[in-house]
């Protein structure tokens, strides 16, 4: 396997000759590999982009001449490496913005890594056709339950309808019930919808949904990965093609940005463009979970 980076308290290490995954002991995931890449070495995979630890345990289930000569090492590798430049190109977009750097310049360049990330699916469905592996099909996958599976990202997510109900793709919520000041995570967001998917089974009402308890409201960098290329400007709108209905709407994010604590991050559906909103006002949600 490709070396190791020095000076981590690594819990677990897995890859192939070119690249590595390692889970840190707080539960981070570091990923690295030759320039050839653009990996740079010891970089933290933070955002949660989850596919990184489901990507972690399907190579850590391969022996070790798999690891090198199966097509599905190989098409997990490329989804590896896809995500962690994904993951490091936003959060360098990010970094700049953060650091005084011009908004209209951050949609310009974070738009590209975007674009870029989400335009890897096709090319591997076309090299990995045939060969039996996780990179064919089309890239979201209905679960008939609802739910959808988005096999790029590696990431489960709930599937929005017209039907009034919870998953209704008008409904609003907030994050906080309090002011600038009280930013507690006891809006609607958390109190109704959350609570609601992941709602106990064994309790008077029946399970949430998918009898899971893993929903949660997704990074910003996560939500970005359902917009259509073109971003932000897309032809169509809403900007998505995933399952379901989606509303031309601003979805909120769980990222909050660092020197405003009021406010989240979150994508506007009718063109794909990011922006932000306080965390005490209304906005669309769509929730997530790691795996299939």
């Amino acid at each position: 396997m490709t070396d190791v980076p020095a000076g981590n308290d690594f819990v677990a290490v897995a890859g192939t000759e070119d690249v590595g995954l390692a889970l840190r002991a707080n539960g981070t995931v570091v990923a690295w590999g030759g320039s050839e890449y653009n990996l740079v070495a010891g970089a933290p995979v933070t955002d949660g982009i989850s596919s990184i630890y489901s990507m972690y345990y399907s190579f850590a289930s391969l022996s070790g001449e798999d690891k090198k000569t199966s097509s599905e090492a190989k098409c997990q590798k490329a989804l590896a490496i896809a995500t962690g430049k994904y993951q490091l190109c936003m959060e360098k977009e990010q970094g700049k913005l953060y650091g005084g750097g011009g908004y209209p310049k951050f949609i310009e360049k974070s738009g590209k890594c975007i674009d870029k990330y989400v335009e890897i699916w096709p090319k591997l469905v076309k090299k990995y056709a045939g060969k039996g592996t996780s990179c064919e099909g089309d890239r979201y996958l209905e679960n008939g339950d609802g739910t959808f599976y988005d096999r790029l990202t590696q990431l489960t997510w709930e599937q929005k309808d017209d039907s009034d109900g919870i998953h209704d793709k008008d409904n609003v919520y907030t994050w906080t019930l309090g002011d600038r000041i009280d930013l507690k995570e006891n809006g609607s967001a958390f109190t109704d919808f959350l609570a609601e998917l992941n709602k106990d089974e064994e309790g008077p009402e029946p399970g949430g949904l998918t009898d899971s308890r893993g929903w949660r409201i997704p990074s910003v960098n996560e939500l970005a990965t359902l917009v259509e290329p073109g971003y932000p400007n897309c032809a169509a709108s809403p900007c998505t093609t995933v399952p379901g209905e989606t509303a031309e709407a601003f979805y909120g994010s769980s990222s909050t940005y660092p020197t405003l604590p009021n406010v989240v991050w979150g994508l506007n559906f009718s063109d794909g463009g990011a922006g932000s909103i306080n965390k005490y006002d209304s906005f669309a949600v769509r929730a997530v979970r790691g795996g299939s």
